[in-house]
C-alpha cells in the first residue's frame, strides 16, 4: 500500500493532476482507491460500462482492439479508461494485465465531483487526451511506414523474383517451349528456367520451394544461382541435383525444402531426368499414323527421390539420372502442385485427370496454345476462388 505522501507525490506527477493545487490533490488522493491485479487479470473488456479510471502506479497492461493487441503500457501515471468515463459509452477496448500490476482507481462519480470543485481537472484530462492523440498518430505513422517498407521489400522480391524467370522461350532445333509462373502472393517459392548447355544439349529445371513468401522465394534464387554455377563444372543430371541440395540444406537459415525435377534433353532422342518429390511430368507421344490410339494416355515421368532438403533427416541421396527416348511429335508437361491441388467453390481439385485429358485433347497444338488451353480451363474451373499456391507450367514438344 502507499503512504499517503507517497500516494500525493504519485498524483503530482501525472498529467491529469500535475497542476491541482495541493490542498484539492490531497482530496483527490482520498478518493483515489488502491487496487491490484496478479498477471493475466481483465481490468476491463471491450463494451462493458465505463464506470472508472485507472492511473498505472507499478506494472504492464495489455490493451486489445477486436482481440488484437494494439498496444503494451507500463508508464508510470498512464491513465485508462477516462474515454468512457466521461462520454459514458462503453468502453472501445479490453485491458488485461500482462504482470501483476497496481493501480489507483477513481470512480466516475467520484472524478465528477472532483472537477465540479476544481476545473484545473478538466484542464488535466485535456492534457491526457492531447497526448493520447499525438501518441496514437506517432503509432499509427510508424504503422504506415512499417507497411510502406515491407510493401517496399515485397515488391523488390517480387521484381528478383520475375528476373529469375527465363526472358524467352527454347530456341532449339529439336524442341520448343512455352513457360508460365504465377505466386499465389507477391512473390512464391516456384521457379523454372531453361538451360543451355555443350554438345547441343537443353536443360530443364522446375522446382517448387515448401511455402509460398519471401523466405522461399529467395531459396528459388539461390537455385538459380547454383544451377547457373554448376551447369558450367558439371551439368549431369546426379551432380546438378547435389547440388541443389546443398543450397536447401547447408545455405538455407531455417528447415525448409524443395521440390524439383532437373532434365536434360540429348539431340541424339534421349531424355535423360531426376524427379525429387514434384509432381509426375507427363510425356505424350506422337499419335501413331496407324490410328489404333496407341499412347493416348501418358507416360508418367514420376518422382524417384525424396524433396531436397528432407534427407538432413536421414543419409544423402544418392541421385542417378532416368533415361528414355524421345520421338519427334512427342509432348511434355511440367506443372506445379498449385495447378492440380486447385479448387472450385464446391471445394473439389481440379486435379490430374482433368489435367490429363486436356493435353491429350489438345496434343497437336503448339506449346503456347497448349499452355493457354490449360490456364484458361482452370480458370473457369476455379470460378473465380482464389488461388493458394504458386503456379507454374512449362509445356514442351519435340520436333
Amino acid at each position: 500500500m502507499l503512504a499517503e505522501k507517497d500516494k500525493l507525490q504519485f498524483l503530482q506527477k501525472t498529467i491529469l493532476f500535475s497542476e491541482i493545487p495541493e490542498a484539492e490533490l490531497k482530496a483527490i488522493s482520498q478518493i483515489a482507491t488502491e487496487v491490484a491485479y496478479p498477471a493475466g487479470s481483465m481490468l476491463f473488456e471491450e463494451g462493458d460500462e465505463g464506470d472508472s479510471l485507472y492511473l498505472i502506479v507499478d506494472g504492464k497492461v495489455s490493451i486489445i482492439k477486436a482481440d488484437t493487441e494494439v498496444i503494451l503500457l507500463d508508464e508510470k501515471g498512464y491513465c485508462l479508461g477516462e474515454i468512457a468515463l466521461i462520454d459514458n459509452k462503453p468502453r472501445s477496448a479490453t485491458a488485461k494485465t500482462v504482470r501483476p500490476t497496481q493501480f489507483l482507481r477513481i470512480t466516475r462519480n467520484d472524478f465528477y465531483n472532483a472537477m465540479a470543485r476544481e476545473p484545473q481537472i478538466g484542464l488535466g484530462l485535456f492534457r491526457v487526451l492531447n497526448e493520447k492523440i499525438r501518441r496514437d498518430l506517432e503509432v499509427q505513422m510508424n504503422a504506415i511506414r512499417k507497411d510502406i517498407a515491407q510493401e517496399e521489400s515485397m515488391r523488390l522480391a517480387a521484381e528478383v523474383q520475375q528476373s529469375l524467370l527465363p526472358n524467352q522461350e527454347i530456341s532449339h532445333p529439336r524442341v520448343s517451349t512455352a513457360g508460365y509462373c504465377q505466386p499465389a502472393n507477391s512473390v512464391g517459392g516456384d521457379y523454372y528456367d531453361y538451360l543451355e548447355l555443350t554438345e547441343n544439349r537443353v536443360a530443364i529445371f522446375i522446382g517448387d520451394v515448401m511455402g509460398h513468401g519471401y523466405h522461399s522465394a529467395m531459396v528459388a534464387a539461390m537455385t538459380k544461382s547454383c544451377l547457373q554455377t554448376q551447369i558450367r563444372f558439371d551439368a549431369s543430371v546426379p551432380e546438378v541435383m547435389k547440388a541443389i541440395t546443398r543450397v536447401t540444406e547447408e545455405d538455407s537459415q531455417a528447415f525448409i525444402y524443395m521440390t524439383c525435377c532437373y532434365l536434360i534433353i540429348h539431340p541424339d532422342n534421349r531424355l535423360e531426368y531426376a524427379n525429387a518429390g514434384h509432381p509426375q511430368m507427363l510425356l505424350y507421344r506422337a499419335e501413331p499414323n496407324s490410328g489404333n490410339g496407341e499412347g493416348k494416355e501418358p507416360l508418367e515421368l514420376e518422382s524417384s527421390f525424396l524433396p531436397v532438403g528432407i534427407s538432413i533427416f536421414q543419409p544423402p541421396a544418392q541421385y542417378h539420372s532416368t533415361e528414355m527416348a524421345w520421338h519427334p511429335g512427342d509432348l511434355l508437361v511440367l506443372y506445379s502442385d498449385g495447378i492440380t491441388e486447385a479448387f472450385n467453390p464446391n471445394a473439389e481439385m481440379y486435379g490430374l485427370e482433368r489435367l490429363k485429358a486436356l493435353i491429350s485433347k489438345n496434343r497437336h497444338l503448339s506449346p503456347e496454345v497448349i499452355k493457354s488451353e490449360i490456364l484458361s480451363d482452370l480458370q473457369a474451373y476455379q470460378q473465380g476462388e482464389s488461388t493458394n499456391d504458386d503456379i507454374t507450367l512449362v509445356v514442351a514438344k519435340f520436333r
